[in-house]
């Protein structure tokens, strides 16, 4: 009898001290720096995004976040790496919107953005715009379908890696547009327009906050966007869907950590994500960029994440879209 009660009270001992334990990890989180994954180039909206939030959030962990960009494969190169990072709560990273396309488009997927990570809020929501070289002959989007019908498969159009959002804008507008033009897939953003200002290829869609410096020198002409409702920051812009009814294409980033971090981590270090974007200056630089600023919850986020996924399972599938 005694015997089975000293069992019984060192079981309870032993899970009082994991609690406990638990409870200081999280109190005493973080207790050095914080490294960011972001899978996109400097220079790109998400890498200006992420640069302008991280004094913010090392302000609240009270650590440095440093930024590490890792590139390459529409965003999956750095999402892998998210993936297989430390679950300690001090590597923290972006899933991206082509992280739920890449799946219908891409054999053998190094992660399952529903399964492989702790989401933890979402960082942005925006439209791309629709770019085409000063050279074009188009002034309009209506100008480039008509130059684009008349020159079938003479036109190139860029994207920031294949199955990719920037990819799918451009094959969604071959399909509602039935317009014969070629994909070409680069490294990221500043690697397309470098392509673009080479003539290389002719139209790119991309992030306002990203090509707002070229279309402020001129450099590119802004034709489009992609949602449905015009753009605050370029209200005489029109929208694709406008012309094309039921276009819409939108790109996304959302922090998250690696699938078995410490949960009272995610708590803390979701909680600071969150109080930043309430933060009026954080709010107002971001919306600058032609993007909604996120902070919705790790529910929320989750939640998201599947219900994008499964939409552009249904658009790709009906669409017709084939992996290349």
């Amino acid at each position: 009898m005694k015997s089975q009660f000293l069992k019984v009270n060192l079981l309870l001992a032993a899970l009082l001290a994991l609690g406990a334990s638990g409870l200081v990890w999280a109190q005493e989180y973080p207790s050095r720096p914080l490294q960011m994954i972001v899978p996109y180039p400097a220079g790109s909206t998400t890498d200006i995004i992420a640069r302008t939030l991280s004094p913010y959030l090392s302000d609240k962990l009270k650590q440095s976040v440093t930024i590490e960009n890792k590139t390459g494969a529409g965003g999956a190169v750095g999402v892998s790496a998210l993936k297989i990072a430390p679950k300690d709560g001090y590597t923290l990273g972006l899933i991206v919107s082509g992280s739920v396309i890449q799946p219908w488009l891409t054999a053998d997927m190094p992660f399952d953005v529903r399964k492989d990570f702790v989401p933890l809020s979402l960082m942005y929501a925006g439209p791309y715009i629709m770019t085409v070289a000063p050279s074009s002959p188009s002034n309009t989007f209506n100008d480039f379908l008509t130059y684009a019908k008349a020159n079938p498969g003479k036109l190139f159009f860029g994207s920031s890696g294949t199955a990719t959002t920037t990819h799918l804008a451009g094959e969604l507008l071959k399909q509602m547009g039935s317009l014969e033009m070629t994909h070409v897939p680069y490294r990221g953003s500043p690697q397309v327009i470098s392509g673009m200002l080479s003539g290389d290829v002719q139209i790119y869609f991309d992030l306002y906050g990203t090509v707002k410096p070229l279309l402020d020198s001129g450099r590119v002409k802004a034709l489009a966007v992609s949602s449905k409702k015009r753009l605050g920051v370029l209200p005489q812009l029109p929208t694709l869907d406008e012309t094309l009814p039921g276009y819409e294409v939108l790109a996304w980033t959302g922090f998250a950590l690696p699938l078995g971090s410490p949960k009272e981590v995610s708590d803390k270090l979701g909680q600071a994500i969150r109080s930043v974007f309430t933060i009026a200056e954080v709010q107002k630089k971001i919306s600058a960029l032609g993007v909604e600023p996120g902070g919705n919850s790790a529910t929320e986020f989750s939640q998201f994440i599947n219900t994008e996924y499964d939409k552009w399972g249904k658009l790709i599938q009906a669409a017709g879209i084939k992996a290349p």
